[in-house]
């Protein structure tokens, strides 16, 4: 991945049906950031995507000014895997791969405090698009490896997903119907997806949540994670 540096985002542009662009600075600050906004504007990426670490102020500050919208704070809770044996929700792993109207509902609702449906800019239904593909692919195995779910009578009302990348156990989408919540659904999938992730091997586990996410957040910090790093994401349209 390029550092401080344009990068067209191929898969996101064919995707969005428009050019779409990343610039991600690293802790070492940025010393063009001018030349790489004369860049956007010749080459009118529609939006560009900024990533800069939140401890970073000065630069923030700086992409601030340039009419770039905050949109998220992306925050990577990180543990070492462990076994757990007290579950109070029944979890077991789904085998299906056929996208019903309760899984999207779901996959949305995972989806809530994500950038694509913050961002007002959205509104050719990109959330619901890009999520119902995230989706998919998680369930034929392209994105993750497992699909964890919980029921109650026959309706699937909660789920995770686990995969892999760059050597340790990745949490993907994790949702609970809101109808469901407050019955400790979302701490047994997660504990259930830290158990799966200890049997395949992995010393650590991850999952990305955004900061504004208080809920998830206290979540995962139940479970025993911690912040690793806070990554603040800015959109700047064209």
């Amino acid at each position: 991945m390029p550092i401080n540096a344009v990068e067209r985002l191929e898969w996101d542009s064919q995707f969005f049906g428009y050019p779409v662009a990343r610039i991600v600075f690293d802790h070492q600050g940025c010393d063009n950031l001018d030349d790489l906004f004369k860049q956007l504007i010749s080459e009118k990426p529609r939006v560009t995507y900024f990533f800069v670490p939140a401890s970073e102020k000065k630069l923030n500050k700086l992409i601030a000014k340039k009419k770039c919208i905050l949109v998220d704070q992306k925050t990577m809770f990180h543990k070492t895997t462990e076994k757990h044996a007290q579950f109070y929700n029944n979890i077991i792993e789904f085998q299906g791969t056929e996208i019903s109207d309760k899984l999207i509902n779901l996959g949305l609702q995972a989806g809530l405090f994500s950038r694509f449906h913050i961002d007002v800019n959205f509104y050719n239904k990109e959330y619901e698009s890009l999520y119902i593909e995230w989706l998919t692919k998680s369930l034929n195995k392209t994105l993750a490896t497992k699909t964890f779910i919980t029921r109650k009578d026959r309706d699937i009302v909660g789920f995770t997903t686990l995969g892999e990348r760059s050597g340790y156990a990745d949490i993907g989408l994790v949702a609970v119907d809101e109808n469901f919540r407050g019955q400790g659904m979302a701490y047994d999938l997660i504990r259930f997806a830290d158990n799966a992730s200890f049997d395949l091997g992995y010393s650590e586990i991850k999952v990305v949540t955004q900061l504004q996410n208080k809920a998830a957040c206290k979540l995962y910090e139940k479970c025993n994670f911690q912040i690793e790093n806070i990554t603040n994401i800015y959109h700047y349209w064209q």
